[in-house]
């Protein structure tokens, strides 16, 4: 979007052009917003999905979902970097990344385990811990160190 005023002045308050925004950054800097560019676009790819498996009664909310991405080069290895946060990127209980040749795909499936009380997310270590029965294990050493310090 390109705003102006008259005489082809900028106008205050206008939306900065695309490359604006990072103008100033250096290439670390640049390298990780270009990152987040591409983790957002994927989050897009699996929102879909998701909105697909909700209308399709394979699931019910996100957090019932397992997402399987295949992906390959550089997205399969950006991905891989952030396997830890991707389940709370796309809001889902689990997420798993499997690297191919060539492509991209996304594909939803109920969630593995049982729903903690707590976090709402499906585990499979929901109960491991028996002084906490009806939590994940992360949910039950956070619930531990909150009542034992």
């Amino acid at each position: 979007m390109d705003a102006h005023g008259p005489a082809g002045e900028r106008s205050h308050g206008a939306v900065p052009e695309p490359g604006e925004l990072t103008a100033g950054l250096g290439e670390g800097a640049r390298e990780c917003h270009d990152n987040w560019d591409r983790l957002m676009q994927t989050r897009d790819d699996v929102l879909k999905c998701l909105e697909a498996a909700r209308n399709e009664k394979r699931i019910g909310a996100p957090l019932e979902a397992r997402v399987v991405i295949t992906a390959s080069g550089e997205n399969a290895t950006l991905l891989e970097q952030h396997a830890g946060e991707l389940p709370a990127l796309f809001i889902v209980s689990q997420v798993e990344v499997k690297r191919a040749a060539e492509g991209f795909s996304v594909t939803v499936e109920r969630a593995a385990g049982e729903k903690c009380e707590r976090c709402w997310r499906y585990t499979t270590d929901t109960g491991a811990d028996g002084r906490y029965p009806t939590v994940c294990g992360r949910c039950a050493q956070a619930v531990g160190e909150m009542l034992h310090g």
